[in-house]
């Protein structure tokens, strides 16, 4: 009798192991794949540049976490899988900012305060 009851315990839990584990890998790679990083050129000039542009990427959808740095024009977007980065370089360009994407918008650009004119300064 003993060893029955410890033969049905063991077949239990190889039983449970076998289906939960696997399906426990699963949920995690699905909750890893739901994010993707970008990252692209972005041209600015200062902290005002720094905040239109992290704003206008924030704006699209999709986009979780926008973050560009002065000193190399990086820009690092995090988001989900419907994050597009055309759409976050369209957006930026119609506020006056070229990437590696997409040219500035001539209106946009034009719109930029002085110190945000990138095609004619060079950062301190």
């Amino acid at each position: 009798m003993k060893t029955s009851y410890q033969f049905l315990v063991f077949a239990f839990t190889l039983v449970a192991s076998i289906c939960l584990l696997p399906g426990q890998g699963v949920a995690q790679a699905k909750s890893q794949s739901k994010t993707q990083t970008v990252s692209f050129k972005v041209y600015g000039t200062c902290g005002d540049c720094k905040q239109r542009i992290e704003s206008t990427s924030m704006d699209v959808k999709g986009v979780k976490k926008a973050e560009w740095d002065v000193q190399t024009d990086m820009l690092v977007l995090v988001g989900s899988k419907k994050m597009d980065k055309m759409a976050v370089a369209q957006a930026l360009a119609k506020a006056g900012h070229k990437s590696d994407l997409v040219p500035a918008d001539p209106a946009g650009y034009a719109a930029l305060p002085e110190c945000c004119k990138y095609e004619h300064t060079e950062k301190h």
